[in-house]
């Protein structure tokens, strides 16, 4: 009797130290946030023309919306923004600087003569002068000078081809999968691109101070021709910094804009791209009713804020630590949009002191992401010897 009353006591001391001493298992997460959620409310109709394709988007957050077919179609010459582009990752400027001067020929003269004949956009030049980098830049960008794309292609290049393979070239660089140059200033039917390449080119292009400056002006005094305008009409109006217009038999008419708009006082910066319209008044119109419209749905807006609880761990004794971001994501945004967080947390095990950081939080509305680190903030206790003696799962 006296030897069963001992295994029994036996047993029972080992099974209190058994389970006295196995370890105390780990806490996992348990997210509070869901994994996508709309901000604002339901974006606007936009004012579409009757015709074409467009694509808009947001700096920084990228497409918005588009209309008609997203295909290759032809560029007329905003072609050109590619053009002054590589003219001026080539021979990079200063925003003082004009650049070493370019010598106008014979044949440049020639080419010009030519192509205005054939009823093209042209720059006036005249044999024996000299165009600086910037002015031959203001000549291509501002009133569009197809002649002004072969000087700049040619001094960059040493011919047409040679720069044209530069072209495709960076807009493969680029990803844009929709465009083919065939020639540098778009006259070709064979120039292609989508209304989402120009988005993009556009976006980078204007990266460029001195590409961003010189497409922004109204006008300007250059030699020879004297005082010319810019073929964006509406350059300076509701908030359009630029970029390039295009027209021709094939692609009608093109205009790719970037406006400037203010979003509950932060700055944003709407780019547009619209193909094969009728007319450029059209382009025109529809962009700033475009602009009108979009504009008043950009709100900057608390994305993620460090009241805002993402997580919890649940100890089984009790304990519980909410999980926050120390910092806050303020960004503008779009009204329809839709917030993506996704937290990768690691479980955890006690003791575990208030401000451990336990993993990031990745925080993405449209193209614009952001990832931060995460932390609790209560602690979690070791289980005290109550919990340690009963409890029945085994872990």
């Amino acid at each position: 009797m006296g030897i069963g009353i001992g295994l029994l006591v036996a047993v029972m001391i080992g099974l209190l130290t058994f389970q006295l001493f196995r370890p105390v298992p780990s806490v996992g997460a348990t997210i509070l946030q869901p994994a996508a959620a709309p901000l604002g409310s339901a974006p606007p109709v936009l004012p579409w023309p009757r015709t074409g394709s467009v694509a808009l988007a947001i700096d920084g957050l990228g497409t918005i919306a588009t209309f008609g077919p997203q295909v290759a179609l032809p560029l007329a010459s905003t072609a050109k923004i590619m053009a002054g582009l590589l003219t001026l990752e080539g021979h990079p400027l200063g925003r003082a600087d004009q650049g070493p001067m370019l010598p106008v020929t014979a044949a440049d003269v020639q080419t010009y003569q030519t192509e205005k004949a054939e009823g093209q956009s042209v720059f006036p030049v005249a044999a024996g002068e000299q165009l600086s980098e910037y002015q031959a830049l203001q000549a291509l960008l501002v009133p569009s000078g197809n002649n002004i794309a072969e000087l700049l292609a040619t001094w960059d290049s040493g011919s047409l081809p040679a720069f044209v393979d530069k072209m495709n070239a960076r807009a493969a660089a680029l990803g844009l999968s929709h465009t083919h140059y065939a020639d540098v200033s778009g006259v070709s039917a064979e120039s292609v691109g989508s209304p989402s390449d120009l988005i993009t080119l556009a976006e980078f292009a204007m990266r460029q101070p001195v590409f961003a400056e010189i497409v922004a002006q109204p006008e300007a005094t250059l030699p020879v021709a004297g005082r010319v305008f810019n073929v964006d009409g509406v350059v300076g109006q509701d908030g359009i910094v630029g970029v390039k217009t295009g027209f021709s038999g094939s692609a009608g008419a093109c205009f790719v804009f970037a406006a400037d708009v203010d979003a509950d006082q932060q700055p944003a910066r709407i780019f547009g791209a619209l193909m094969g319209l009728r007319t450029l008044d059209d382009g025109f119109t529809t962009a700033q009713n475009l602009i009108r419209t979009v504009g008043p749905a950009l709100h900057y807006r608390s994305v993620l804020s460090n009241l805002q609880v993402i997580a919890e761990y649940r100890a089984p004794w009790g304990d519980r630590a909410t999980v926050f971001s120390p910092q806050e994501v303020d960004w503008v945004v779009y009204d329809g949009m839709t917030l993506h967080l996704r937290a990768d947390l690691k479980p955890v095990k006690a003791p575990v002191p208030s401000g451990t950081d336990v993993g990031t939080v990745t925080v993405r509305v449209g193209e614009r992401m952001t990832q931060l680190r995460v932390q609790t903030t209560e602690p979690i206790f070791e289980p005290d010897v109550v919990w340690r003696l009963t409890r029945v799962r085994l872990f």
